[in-house]
This record gives structure tokens, sequence and C-alpha cells, in this order.
């Protein structure tokens, strides 16, 4: 095995550039073998179509992007673009990742932490790519059989803008050849589509705080509008708490507590960025009902402390704050689409559409949206992309053969062997080691990746995968059994 160990590192120092902060995690990878994320003893091949397709995301928000690939149904099997009731990828086999343990990672980037934002994506890659997992949450045993893959699909659009790129060199310096596609060009493609040539329209970009500040979404946008002569602005707004909500993380969202508690991080009165207006609290028109909100007085209005409590406040709060940035900007053109920057944001596509509605028929409103506002969700341009892909590369797994259902799902843990951890009751980061004790390059394996169960996800989100994507819901529960 010397001989790929040397390939590796030639290539390495030859093309050795977005990797370079990176250096000590990828040499480590590439020259032993002690570590779960080593490639020093991998057979290199090029993808075969009997492989399965990788994807992965911070968390559950991904299933969204793997629900609607799964779903897909764009080509016929002539594979022109007409749809013909099969699913598109029918016969295929995917393996989905939940880096559930180091999510939301939007934190990472607002705590200026984003070389080890960057190593999650490096090494959730390089999970897809490797054949190993663990057993059990209980468990370090490794076992080896996880399927190669011939595609791999950044399902997040945080990981997308900051580790897309990166990710890309990695595969190059194992000569995989694996192909490596991002939600972030899909969703921009997918907003121009439907936006007239020679139309004005304002499209809003709904993200998470660090794909914002990152600014991948206004820069593509820029990069391919090139052929509109219409007037497209740009508005953003960082959905500060709601992936988190989704994904049941106590610092945002916390169904035990009956009053305001120290440890939340959400939007509040006090927030410079992220501020609860009280003068439009008739606009976000908060369900306060079932402690769906956290307050201190007897209504909001009298409240000096409120904390959001609920997917759909989240949602309110957010939608509002981005009418706001409409209504205050100049010679304001009216919001005709909205891209749903994040994975986890299409759960709320109802509630979005309901807000919208509301502040349609208001006054304050009225002139700076659309009737409809069309809702981008980059999943179905990413499952076309892919799909193109496979068909120009002759990748296609044999027709013969139904394998979605043979498809596999992980989930990380924190890993309760490594002594450095720090967690709260052995089942989540402390937020202070999550975000600012670990580092990139330490060769530290904080988390165990586990074949997905019941057990790992909390009941509220089952809750909302059974509802909003019954088909991978059952895909899953059939994996767990």
């Amino acid at each position: 095995m010397v001989i790929p160990v040397l390939l590796i590192q030639c290539k390495h120092k030859e093309k050795y550039e977005l990797l370079e902060p990176h250096k000590i995690f990828i040499e480590n990878i590439t020259t032993k073998n002690e570590s779960f994320y080593s490639v020093s003893e991998k057979v290199r091949k090029k993808p075969e179509s009997s492989c399965a397709i990788g994807m992965f995301d911070s968390g559950i928000g991904g299933l969204t992007v793997f629900d609607a690939v799964v779903n897909a149904d764009f080509f016929n099997s002539e594979r022109e673009k007409l749809p013909d009731g099969v699913k598109d990828f029918s016969h295929e086999q995917f393996v989905y990742l939940a880096d559930q343990a180091n999510m939301p990672y939007s934190n990472y980037a607002e705590e200026g932490n984003t070389d080890l934002l960057v190593e999650h994506v490096l090494k959730d890659a390089l999970f897809l790519y490797n054949n190993r997992y663990h057993v059990s949450a209980g468990s370090d045993e490794v076992m080896y059989d996880k399927p190669d893959i011939k595609a791999l699909v950044i399902a997040c659009n945080t990981a997308t803008a900051y580790g897309k790129q990166h990710v890309e060199e990695l595969m190059k310096m194992t000569g995989s050849g694996i192909k490596v596609i991002g939600v972030i060009d899909a969703g921009c493609r997918g907003v121009l589509e439907i936006t007239g040539k020679e139309e004005d329209a304002a499209i809003a970009i709904f993200a998470t705080p660090a794909t914002v500040s990152s600014e991948a979404y206004v820069k593509t946008l820029n990069s391919l509008k090139s052929q509109h002569k219409g007037d497209i602005r740009i508005i953003q707004q960082g959905g500060r708490g709601l992936a988190e909500a989704i994904d049941n993380k106590p610092d945002f969202i916390n169904t035990g507590y009956k009053k305001p508690y120290p440890e939340y991080k959400g939007p509040s009165l006090w927030d410079q960025q992220y501020t609860i207006h009280k003068h439009l609290l008739p606009y976000y028109n908060f369900d306060t009902t079932a402690y769906r909100m956290l307050y201190n007085k007897n209504t909001l209005q009298l409240s000096d402390t409120i904390e959001i409590n609920s997917i759909e406040n989240y949602t309110r709060f957010h939608i509002v704050s981005l009418a706001e940035k409409l209504r205050t900007a100049e010679d304001t053109i009216p919001l005709k689409s909205i891209i749903l920057g994040c994975t986890h944001y299409p759960y709320t596509i109802e509630i979005i559409h309901k807000v919208l509605d509301e502040l349609r028929n208001t006054e304050r409103y009225s002139h700076f949206i659309s009737d409809p506002v069309n809702l981008i969700d980059p999943a179905l341009n990413t499952a076309k992309e892919l799909y193109q892909y496979l068909a120009d590369n002759e990748l296609f797994n044999d027709a013969g053969e139904a394998r979605l259902e043979k498809s596999r799902f992980y989930i990380s843990v924190p890993d309760i062997f490594e002594a450095s951890v720090e967690t709260v009751d052995g089942k989540r980061f402390t937020y202070d080691y999550q975000y600012k004790k670990r580092k990139a390059n330490q060769l530290i394996d904080y988390t165990l990746i586990v074949p997905l169960n019941e057990e790992l996800v909390s009941s509220e989100q089952l809750n909302i995968i059974e509802e909003r994507l019954p088909y991978t819901y059952r895909l899953i529960i059939n994996k767990c059994k």
C-alpha cells in the first residue's frame, strides 16, 4: 500500500491550496492508518455504476434534499426531460450522514472558528468516501462494510459555502474522481429559471447567518444573472435559531421550560442583530399558547425578557424581519422569490406562506410582497444536476434492480470514549466545547458515526420527518427495524 500513499503525497505537495490551514489533519489521514478518517490504505478506483450516492448535512435538515432527490421525476426512461411516473433514482442506493453532534454549522462561523467548520465538512466527506462506521453510540467498535460512493452531494448550504471547494480539492488528492455537488449553485439556477429576463424582481436569501455572511448566494447569483436585463435586487435574512429549533437544540428551543432561561441564544429584545421589536408584535403575530413564547410579565408588550420557543414563532420572526428590510430599502422592488438557503427551512414552507399571506394583507407590507411569492427549494435543482452528472458519465446503476430500499442512514454522536470531550448528560457537547474550545488539526475524534436509529433523534424530529417527508421516513424506519 506504499505506492498509493506516495501518490497522494505528491499530489498533496503540488496542489496544497485551500487545504493549507488543514495540513496537519491532511498529513495524518494520508500517511497513517490509525485515524478513523484515514485514506492511507484505501484502494483507489474510479467511481463505478454499482456504487452508492453519498450525501451529508449537519443534521436532519439535509433529509429535505434527500427526499427531493429520491422522489424526483424530471426525466423518462430515455433520459428526456419528461416525467414518466417513475422515480429518477429508483435504482440507486444512497448513504446519508447527519452530523448531528456538531450541528448547527452556522455557529462556528459566528464564533470565528471556520477552520474547525471546514474540518467537520472534510470529515463528513471522508466518512462517505471510506467504508467505516461505528457499531453504536455505546461502542467504539468499527465496522467496514459501508458501500463505496460514486458521487457526493453536500446537502447543507453552510457546508457548501465554506467547504465545497475544500472537499473538491480533497477528492482530487485521493485520486477518486468523485463528483462533488453543492446546493447553492442549484438554488441560484432555480430562482433565475422562473425570473423573466426583463423582469424587475427582488430575490431574498433566507439562510443561516453563516451562509448569509459568506455571501455565497449573492456572489453566485451575481455571476449567473448577466443574461437578465431586468433589475434584480438581492436581500438576505439570516435565520438565527430556526435550524436549531428544528433540530431541537436546547440553547434555542426547550419545551421543558415555562419561563425564560439563561442559556437561550435566539433572537431577543437585546440582541443587536436579531432584535425582537415590540412595535412589530402585531405583525409577528406570535403564538403565545403552550409556552411557545417565554416571557417574564403578563404580556409580551409588558415584558422585558422575551424568548422564542417554537419553530413557527422562529419562522414568523424571520419572515417579518425580512419584510422590514424590504420596506426600508430604497426604491423597493416587490419580493418575487425566496431561496430557502438552509436545508432545514423547507420543513416550514406552509408557515412561510401563511405569514406572507398575513403580511400581504397589511398596509405596512402590502406593496412590497408579490402575490404569490415563489419559495425556491434548491434540492429540486440539486436532483436535476445529480441526474445529469450520472447520465453524462454513464454511472446509473442497472435498471433491473430497485436499490432505494437498501439506502443507509448514519448520524454522529459525541464520542464518550474520548476523555477530552465535554458533554451535557453524555448526549450533546457543551456550547463552549463545541464552538470555542475545539480547534482544527487537534487530531481528536470528537464523535462516533453510527447507524441512525429512533433513540438518537427526538420524537419532535421524527414527527417532522414523518409529516413532511413520509417516503424518507419509511426508508429510515425500515432500516431501524
